[in-house]
């Protein structure tokens, strides 16, 4: 595991220097123990437990290694490459695995080919434990650290909260049910936690999220942007609620709750949440925390804090090509490319397009090739210390987001000439003309559904969907199928094998 000592930076706090204010497992003079023989639980180290989180300062420094859970996760990547790439959007069929490398997971995600051995899966089970154990060390000492101002202790108190849930609400939608850890708890203890049950898990972190909204702030100052925001847990509320509406929790319930917390961001437009007019404007580093409701922090400047995407998702251009850089090639060029499905799925005129994927591009040997990737976050002329160095942060959840999803509930609950305004802000954002009002539920819902791909293509939104709609077996069949590929899926395929070591060390029941 990563570790870092106390710098110059520990004193701020700005959201772009996460990683430098310091990543939570030095903490002083201690390390944490991140094999894969544990689940990510109390450090050991004597300093750590008793000497740190007795300050305020300590507890923001803490709570910044929460945040930095996200970036520095593992070896191969932060949430965006893990959980956002791999693990969801390589998973649906906007990917085609060119080539198998076995050094990589994305052949075996792609052509549902992987199992409880699968590198990657204990990657999203460790990175995801990594966060909730950094917060479990923090609100379980938080309350009895003096803060100059209760109202700055609740704030990061609900941001701790905010995120653990976040962190079991992406194991949720990779393995189903997973241990439901609420402290700090010893290897010994872990072991004897069963994985919960997927009721039980929803209702721990929407209960979690709603309690952290009232303890957030609306907005922050520009030093802190991109800290958690009570936007933010209203739009994670309101995904929440509507993916556990659908599979396989189906709790009808849900689309209510959803469709408030949804409207509440929606209400905040223009003073706590921005929409930006030009679609290309949204994936620029230049505008990082401006329109993104949630995002990934990234900075450059060989800080370790860069992002890997761009690099991950791209061919090796030529120098000639517009793309060209010379520090951020793909492992092996013509691995991992955008299927031709997505590429169709576009309407002419869709000035999304080009923002989002290349058709063809200069390779090395000078001579044009005619293939499909994602540039979505990738952007010319950017001078990056290696390929894992890029600036531009990741979006976890976009305004655009919200008002689809809230398009989608008015829908489901019969008010689809109420939807259609939602749906046509975002079609006509994009050049392409509106849907008429008097389209039908159906047609609303065949519309939205094909909306949705191509406005988040590559943004690691478009598998979920496919499970909470309950398509995905459909969908990907017909691809596989289309594409002669040699498998077919069932709902079973919806969640990942339980990786393995869990499995030896605390007796877990797998996955279907």
């Amino acid at each position: 595991m990563k570790t870092t000592t106390i710098n110059k930076y520990r004193l701020q706090f700005n959201m772009r220097n996460l990683g430098k204010v310091l990543i939570f497992g030095a903490l002083t003079l201690g390390t944490i123990n991140c094999s894969r023989e544990d689940l990510m639980l109390e450090p050991e180290n004597n300093i750590t437990q008793t000497s740190f989180y007795t300050t305020e300062l300590q507890i923001q420094q803490a709570l910044s290694g929460v945040y930095s859970a996200m970036i520095n996760s593992s070896s191969r990547g932060g949430y965006d490459v893990n959980f956002y790439l791999l693990a969801s959007e390589v998973r649906s069929n906007n990917y085609t695995a060119l080539s198998q490398n076995g050094n990589r997971d994305y052949y075996a995600i792609n052509r549902f080919q992987d199992n409880s051995t699968t590198e990657e899966m204990e990657i999203l089970w460790e990175d995801a434990y990594q966060m909730i154990t950094y917060a479990n060390n923090i609100l379980a000492r938080i309350d009895n650290v003096p803060f100059a101002s209760e109202a700055t202790k609740e704030q990061y108190r609900s941001e701790t909260r905010f995120l653990r849930a976040y962190a079991y609400f992406e194991l949720m939608r990779s393995f189903g049910k997973v241990p439901l850890i609420e402290k700090p708890v010893s290897p010994t203890e872990a072991a004897a936690i069963p994985r919960t049950d997927l009721a039980t898990l929803y209702n721990f972190v929407t209960s979690e999220l709603e309690a952290s909204v009232a303890g957030l702030k609306n907005i922050h100052d520009a030093a802190n942007k991109g800290r958690i925001t009570k936007s933010a847990a209203h739009a994670m509320l309101g995904r929440i609620y509507l993916t556990g509406s659908g599979y396989p929790l189906n709790n009808s319930s849900y689309v209510a709750k959803a469709k408030d917390h949804l409207f509440a961001v929606i209400q905040g437009e223009g003073q706590f949440v921005t929409w930006s007019p030009n679609y290309a404007d949204l994936f620029k580093s230049a505008n990082d925390n401006k329109y993104h409701i949630f995002e990934i922090q990234h900075i450059s400047g060989g800080l370790s804090q860069g992002s890997y995407l761009p690099s991950y998702v791209s061919p090796n251009f030529g120098t000639t090509d517009p793309l060209y850089n010379a520090q951020s090639s793909l492992y092996s060029s013509g691995e991992l490319g955008v299927s031709q499905s997505l590429v169709n799925a576009y309407e002419p005129g869709d000035l999304r397009k080009a923002v989002t994927v290349k058709t063809q591009f200069i390779a090395q040997n000078g001579l044009v090739d005619n293939a499909n990737y994602f540039i979505k976050f990738r952007e010319p002329g950017k001078v990056i210390t290696n390929r894992y160095d890029w600036p531009i942060n990741f979006p976890i959840i976009r305004y655009e987001d919200v008002l689809l999803m809230y398009a989608e509930v008015l829908n489901t609950q019969g008010s689809t000439s109420t939807a259609v305004p939602y749906l046509n802000r975002i079609r006509q954002r994009a050049g392409l003309s509106a849907v008429p009002a008097s389209i039908s539920a159906a047609d609303f819902t065949t519309a939205l559904r094909k909306e949705r791909r191509v406005e988040f293509a590559g943004e690691g939104i478009y598998w979920h969907d496919l499970v909470r709609w309950n398509t995905g077996v459909a969908v990907i069949n017909q691809a596989a199928a289309a594409l002669n590929y040699n498998f077919t899926i069932t709902t079973n395929d919806y969640l990942y094998q339980v990786p393995l070591s869990q499995i030896q060390i605390a007796g877990y029941d797998q996955n279907p």
